[in-house]
């Protein structure tokens, strides 16, 4: 039994997962209340499925690129549910939770977090059978900047507003976004995309596991 924990951007996500199927997710957006808001919701989650802390097998959790407080919030918590029951823990990266969930496509994807201060962590992916590889480097650039990018064919996909999809859709001979119900983090695929990695016997270093923060990327300077 894995407790998957998301708390890459506002949005927050947590899942419970047997390996089998999923049990409960819950995904809401948060007013930067990640603090006061995380632990208590997936207690509640536990004691609907009736399942006790004594019960779960792992955690997983997302490693970002995203928010510092964030990220921060989310792998304390999974620490120590982890170092609490004595668990195995697996980190993820965040963009590969949101890209796990797409379609298989043609064209490459291009698949955004955002992080702050107007920015947004990206990379492009292309598809190879079964899944989506990451092609390029993960890097931090303003929305005009990503759009400006665009040349040819994408798929674009992540916290995408009004004025994002806006600047985006201006490329429209080029860029298909993808719907708002794809661009959201699913923390049941990263459930178990952490239950897989668990199974392959790739736990992480409870100790020196850390976020992807976004003054590591290449292009950000510090």
């Amino acid at each position: 039994m894995l407790v998957a924990i998301d708390t890459s951007t506002q949005w927050i996500g947590i899942s419970l997962y047997d390996g089998v199927q999923i049990l409960a997710e819950h995904t809401w957006r948060s007013q930067n209340y990640h603090t006061v808001e995380l632990v208590p919701a997936i207690a509640e989650m536990l004691t609907r499925c009736q399942i006790k802390p004594s019960q779960l097998t792992g955690v997983g959790v997302a490693l970002g690129p995203g928010s510092f407080t964030g990220l921060r919030i989310g792998l304390s918590a999974a620490k120590g549910l982890a170092l609490g029951q004595n668990l195995p823990i697996a980190g993820v990266p965040s963009l590969e939770v949101l890209v796990a969930s797409q379609p298989g496509l043609r064209r490459p994807m291009i698949a955004m977090l955002k992080v702050g201060r107007g920015r947004f962590a990206w990379a492009r992916f292309r598809y190879n059978r079964p899944r989506w590889g990451q092609v390029t480097v993960t890097k931090v650039d303003d929305i005009k900047t990503i759009a400006a990018s665009i040349t040819s064919p994408v798929y674009v996909v992540g916290e995408l507003g009004a004025e994002e999809r806006q600047i985006m859709g201006r490329k429209w001979k080029t860029s298909q976004l993808a719907p708002a119900s794809a661009c959201v983090r699913r923390p049941s695929v990263l459930a178990e995309l952490a239950w897989g990695k668990l199974q392959e016997g790739h736990a992480d270093d409870i100790v020196s596991l850390s976020p992807i923060y976004v003054h590591t990327l290449s292009n950000v300077p510090d």
